[in-house]
């Protein structure tokens, strides 16, 4: 075995084993400010009218955690870690030279919130690392730690004290409020405020990790790039899911991306906001309202040079490793592409995976690569990254059963290149006439593609036959002008039918569901245009991880 792969085992296992110590739970419930500082009631999530920089919940919490979950929290913790944390409710409350997690909920922060997550032995004089994560959208502290619970940072943060780790201050914030993206001039100064805090208090703001996923993508991004310039250094970022490109995501179709239209109702307020003929504000309004709020710029080409893909070039001399589902319910996949296209042309080093039949969630050889430098870097280790784009694929969707491409196609005794993008079509799973929708196929450039969506009496609602270029994508924006019926999928490539089950969806039998696209008279309801869950786009790819009996 390599010695890196040792070296992963052996952190792996101090991940899962930290040694025991006794620590009565707090009884109290969670601090959520609301309605004063301290205060444990849940806050109004719709308290101002969302615009730049005004967001709801920046210091307040809109969810509030009762005894009993907190008590579960304390219990799954003790479980995974050994340790029984505190739950602290004010900073003033924290001990130096503990035994244990001590977790402090809601420190405000100059406009956010963080809850911080301190090892064992955390003194204000140790200078440790800091792993900054943001919160997915809309998701506050509480709801993220407390909600199902997720242990994730408690886990990491315990193990880095084992040993010889000198430890890791972990926080979760909640990026600015409720309706923000976590990248306006007043958060960005929050975190530059409160990574000077951290400074002050046990950590090094010039050492510091920022990781996330979705929204946390994006900050993740984001806060290491540091457009203000900010006296603080992140040495490496972790983004899971990001959006990459804000401008471009807020022209794409929620008929074809059925979670962005969540985005729309979450900034307007408006529960109407998914639907085309709403009064008002719409998908796909270009100059867009909801950039406008987001990123202070509602211009596509403005909001995407204010985004990552426009300041790659503050990105060189980090460790950066970025991660997407092929089948995001968010996300095309094409953005995503072109920035680590744009990452290789500045000659930044970094490390992409893509997953295909996986969505919006977080992807296991991510989390593997974060894992492993966190952990190595709390003991001082300068752990190489990756570099390259890596493929993998989710073999069982419903049990999430990741494996890599090559592994797959050993399984399978398929000869292709594992070191290249399978074809990834994606389309709506419903439509609407008239509705806006887009179609997006991406894969290798030379791949000479064909696909078409027909229905039975001969109408066609799609039509496509080209070779893919070097943006390894063909991305359309069209409007739904075929009579509702059931349309079924055909996807050839390089001359092969691919199996209409390729999908990206699994039903009770535990095979794909057959490609189509079902055209109603009217938009649907977007809880409808999920074909398997809310983390999946609809579509076709190459090669599917379903069993053999599928086919």
């Amino acid at each position: 075995m390599p010695k890196s792969n040792l070296f992963f085992l052996f952190l792996l296992c101090l991940v899962l084993a930290a040694p025991a110590a006794a620590q009565d739970p707090s009884k109290d419930v969670i601090a959520t400010h609301y309605p004063v500082f301290g205060g444990v009631d849940p806050a109004p999530r719709d308290a101002v009218t969302a615009s730049y920089t005004v967001y709801n919940n920046r210091e307040n919490d809109y969810r509030a955690v009762t005894e009993e979950e907190a008590k579960q929290f304390i219990a799954q913790v003790e479980q995974e870690t050994g340790l029984t944390p505190r739950l602290l409710n004010h900073w003033s409350d924290v001990q130096e030279g503990t035994d244990t997690l001590q977790i402090v909920n809601n420190v405000p922060v100059q406009g956010a919130l963080y809850t911080l997550i301190l090892p064992p032995g955390w003194t204000r004089t140790a200078k440790m690392p800091v792993l900054l994560s943001g919160n997915g959208a809309g998701t506050s502290n509480n709801s993220r730690l407390y909600g199902d619970p997720e242990t994730i940072m408690p886990r990491l943060i315990a193990s880095s004290v084992n040993a010889g780790g000198r430890g890791i201050i972990g926080a979760v914030s909640n990026a600015g409020g409720t309706e923000s993206q976590g990248i306006d001039e007043k958060t960005y100064r929050s975190v530059g405020a409160f990574l000077d805090f951290m400074d002050k208090n046990g950590g090094d703001k010039h050492n510091v990790v920022t990781a996330g996923g979705s929204r946390g993508g994006g900050t993740a991004l984001m806060w290491a790039i540091n457009p203000l310039g900010l006296d603080y250094t992140v040495k490496a970022v972790f983004a899971e899911v990001p959006p990459t490109h804000y401008g471009t995501l807020s022209q794409v179709s929620p008929i074809t991306f059925p979670s962005m239209n969540s985005i729309g109702v979450l900034v307007s307020g408006d529960s109407n906001a998914w639907r085309f003929d709403n009064d008002g504000l719409h998908p796909g309004l270009n100059p867009s309202p909801f950039m406008e709020v987001l990123i202070g710029s509602g211009v596509p080409e403005e909001a995407d040079a204010r985004s990552p893909i426009g300041m790659a070039e503050r990105l060189r001399g980090k460790k950066i490793v970025i991660s997407e589902g092929a089948h995001d319910a968010f996300f095309p996949l094409s953005p995503f592409l072109e920035f680590d296209r744009r990452l290789t042309e500045l000659d930044i080093p970094h490390a992409t995976f893509v997953t295909l039949a996986s969505g919006h969630e977080m992807h296991d050889f991510w989390m593997e690569q974060t894992t492993l430098y966190l952990l190595g870097l709390a003991r001082g280790l300068d752990v190489p990254m990756l570099n390259g784009r890596y493929y993998f694929i989710d073999v069982n969707p419903q049990q999430d059963e990741q494996v890599s491409l090559a592994d797959f196609f050993r399984s399978r005794s398929i000869d292709d290149d594992a070191g290249e993008l399978p074809v990834i079509a994606r389309f709506p799973y419903r439509a609407g006439v008239g509705n806006p929708f887009n179609v997006e196929i991406c894969g290798t450039p030379g791949d000479d593609v064909e696909l078409t969506a027909a229905s039975d009496s001969g109408d066609v609602l799609y039509s496509f036959s080209g070779t893919l270029d070097e943006t390894e994508c063909h991305f359309e924006a069209l409007t739904v002008d075929a009579p509702p019926d059931v349309y079924l999928w055909s996807l050839t490539v390089n001359g092969a039918a691919v199996n209409p089950r390729n999908t990206p969806t699994r039903g009770a039998d535990g095979c794909g569901a057959r490609a189509i696209t079902t055209v109603e008279p009217d938009q649907p309801d977007p809880f409808s245009l999920y074909a398997f869950n809310h983390d999946m786009a609809f579509g076709l790819d190459e090669y599917s991880g379903q069993p053999d009996w599928c086919r």
